[in-house]
C-alpha cells in the first residue's frame, strides 16, 4: 500500500502544479531559487499585511506579523510539499501568526483603547493605510473610521476562530474548504463558526449602537 500512498502525494502535487503558479515558484524556491522567493513576496507581501491588521489593528505590528509569515514560509521551503495551494498554506501561516499574536496580554485590555487610538495619527489607527481611499471626503472618511472601530471592538469579542474563520471568508474570500485546511477544521466546523460569528456580531452591533443612541 505504500506504493500507492505515494502515487496519490505524488498526483496531488502534480495537480497544484498545473493548477497554481504560485505553487511552482514555492517549489522553485524549495529547490533554492531566491528569485522565486522575491517574486512570492512582491506579490503577497500587502495582502498579508492587510490581513494582519485586521487582527491586530496596528500598522506597525501588522508588517511585523507579515515578516515574520514570510520568515516561516522561507524557513518551511526545505519542507514544503503542496498538499494544497500555496495562497491556502501562506494565509495558515499569517493566521497563526496573528492569533499568537493576539493571545498576548497586551491586546486583552485593548477594547477600552481603541476609541483613543483611533484618534492617533501614527500607530494604532482603525483605519488601515494600505486600503484607504484619499477620494473619501472628510465626512466619508470619519464615517469609514467610525465603522472601522466598531468592527474592531465587535471583530475583538469574537472567540479567535470564530474572528479567523469570518476575516478568511469575508475578506478573502476563501471556500470553506480551504478555511477547514487553513484553521484545522472540517468544513462543517467552519460553517458553524462563520454562522455563529455573524449572529453575535449582529448582536453586538445592535447593543453598540443601541448604547450610542439612547
Amino acid at each position: 500500500m505504500a506504493w500507492v500512498q505515494l502515487f496519490l502525494k505524488r498526483r496531488v502535487t502534480s495537480n497544484y502544479m498545473r493548477t497554481d503558479p504560485d505553487t511552482q515558484l514555492m517549489l522553485d524556491v524549495k529547490a533554492g531559487d531566491q528569485a522565486a522567493f522575491q517574486r512570492l513576496f512582491d506579490r503577497y507581501k500587502k495582502r498579508i499585511i492587510n490581513y494582519c491588521f485586521r487582527f491586530c489593528g496596528n500598522s506597525a505590528v501588522a508588517e511585523e506579523l507579515a515578516q515574520e509569515t514570510f520568515l516561516r514560509v522561507y524557513k518551511a521551503a526545505p519542507r514544503y510539499r503542496p498538499k494544497a495551494k500555496f495562497q491556502t498554506w501562506l494565509y495558515k501561516i499569517a493566521t497563526n501568526v496573528s492569533l499568537n499574536e493576539m493571545r498576548k496580554p497586551i491586546y486583552r485590555a485593548r477594547l477600552d483603547s481603541l476609541d483613543q487610538a483611533a484618534d492617533d495619527t501614527g500607530q494604532g489607527s482603525a483605519a488601515d493605510p494600505a486600503v484607504a481611499d484619499e477620494r473619501l471626503t472628510p465626512d466619508a472618511l470619519l464615517a469609514a473610521k467610525e465603522r472601522d472601530r466598531l468592527m474592531f471592538r465587535v471583530m475583538d469579542q469574537l472567540p479567535q476562530q470564530q474572528r479567523a474563520a469570518l476575516l478568511l471568508r469575508v475578506h478573502e474570500a476563501f471556500s470553506y474548504r480551504d478555511i477547514g485546511l487553513q484553521i484545522d477544521c472540517s468544513e462543517n466546523q467552519v460553517k458553524t463558526l462563520i454562522h455563529r460569528g455573524r449572529q453575535r456580531m449582529k448582536k453586538l452591533m445592535a447593543s453598540y449602537w443601541g448604547d450610542r443612541h439612547e
